[in-house]
């Protein structure tokens, strides 16, 4: 059957509505994978020299403390000219080539990056790509994240001083308080804040990036949990620390002891109430961070003289603690190696143990217990030591 045009005017719709479907249909394109390591006549400034990392694993009951060495890259501030970004990647599409820092093994696949090997990446473009100005981009793998925006993303905004007074951020940040407060904090009125969509693709005609001083591996290929590729910068994490302190409204007289009880979330243990009223005996009070703006949450750690709780995005507070606090951590047995908090318990001073509970699925599941005479036998130790 044939199609009836009856005038001019239906004619010029059917033809737009055809052009503007061409328009905006995704398409998909394979780039070659480049270390951002290749791109040095893009640094515009350099800004930490290239270094050797004690990477501290998580410790157990009854063991010695232990490290790998782990190579912490030059850190710069480089600008690149018309590349496509996606604000929850890390990567950075310049014509065919995908720009990213990747350690061994790691699966960096987020944002508009839906696969890749060791040598290309696909690519999808969802829509025409937005095209912005300028920018300096704060956004990356797991930017909808409270750990990876906390520790790795904001704390670059105190090394940037680039050419643009525009920043480029996850739109998840207008809908979650901390995260906002956070960015407020830093940015103060010195800059514009752009809060991308992340099922955009944007064409940025300056971009202005920072690669990773803070940093964990954000997945792997062989869906293990490990301490490879994490590195952190003592200094620059703790003046981040000082300068969101410095301007949050910090409770005092708060229980200096604290269980992060969970609830409406994932990776409850089903035993964590029978731990809790154990703690009460010793004085600890549960404390539910996600029902507290960012002064609660931060007043509770820097307060905190003992934190108990499971593995989880919460820990990302201990960059507020400031007591020395003994601090106990249950973490999956397929993250035995995993150094993230470890490692931020280094420069916070946290005397921080793990312990493990067998985890059969997914790390986010919740049908699992907590050895309760282990974690007795780890408490009354831990407990008993000044």
């Amino acid at each position: 059957m044939k199609t009836k045009i009856k005038n001019n005017k239906s004619l010029f719709s059917y033809f737009k509505k055809i052009i503007l479907r061409n328009k905006h249909k995704p398409y998909s394109l394979q780039a070659k994978i480049k270390d951002i390591e290749n791109y040095k006549s893009n640094i515009t400034q350099k800004l930490i020299d290239k270094g050797v990392f004690k990477n501290y694993m998580p410790r157990f009951l009854n063991t010695d403390e232990q490290y790998i060495e782990t190579v912490s890259p030059e850190i710069s501030l480089y600008q690149f000219q018309n590349v496509q970004i996606d604000i929850k990647s890390s990567s950075i599409l310049l014509n065919d080539e995908l720009i990213v820092y990747r350690s061994k093994e790691e699966r960096f696949n987020e944002g508009f990056v839906t696969s890749h090997n060791d040598e290309e990446a696909r690519i999808d473009i969802k829509v025409k790509p937005e095209k912005l100005e300028d920018g300096f981009f704060l956004g990356g793998n797991g930017s909808w994240n409270w750990f990876h925006f906390l520790i790795e993303i904001m704390p670059k905004l105190t090394l940037f001083n680039g050419n643009t007074t525009t920043l480029l951020v996850n739109e998840i940040v207008l809908e979650v308080p901390s995260m906002k407060k956070i960015l407020e904090i830093v940015a103060g009125n010195k800059f514009e804040i752009k809060y991308l969509n992340s099922d955009k693709t944007y064409l940025v005609q300056n971009l202005y990036y920072i690669n990773d001083f803070n940093r964990v591996q954000f997945n792997r290929f062989d869906g293990l949990i490990k301490a490879e590729g994490t590195f952190y910068n003592h200094e620059v994490t703790r003046s981040f620390s000082n300068l969101i302190l410095d301007r949050l409204t910090i409770k005092k007289d708060l229980p200096e002891k604290i269980f992060l009880y969970r609830k409406n979330t994932h990776r409850i243990a089903e035993n964590q109430d029978q731990i809790l009223e154990y703690l009460k005996n010793f004085g600890f009070a549960p404390v539910c961070l996600e029902e507290l703006s960012i002064d609660e949450q931060a007043s509770y750690f820097q307060n905190a003289k003992f934190i108990i709780g499971i593995s989880g995005a919460a820990w990302s507070n201990m960059l507020f603690c400031r007591s020395r606090p003994k601090a106990i951590c249950f973490i999956p047995d397929n993250a035995k190696e995993f150094s993230a908090f470890s490692n931020l318990s280094k420069i916070f001073e946290v005397n921080y143990y793990a312990q493990l509970y067998i985890n059969d699925g997914a790390h986010t599941n919740s049908n699992f217990m907590i050895n309760f005479d282990e974690f007795i036998e780890l408490f009354n130790d831990l407990n008993e030591k000044e």
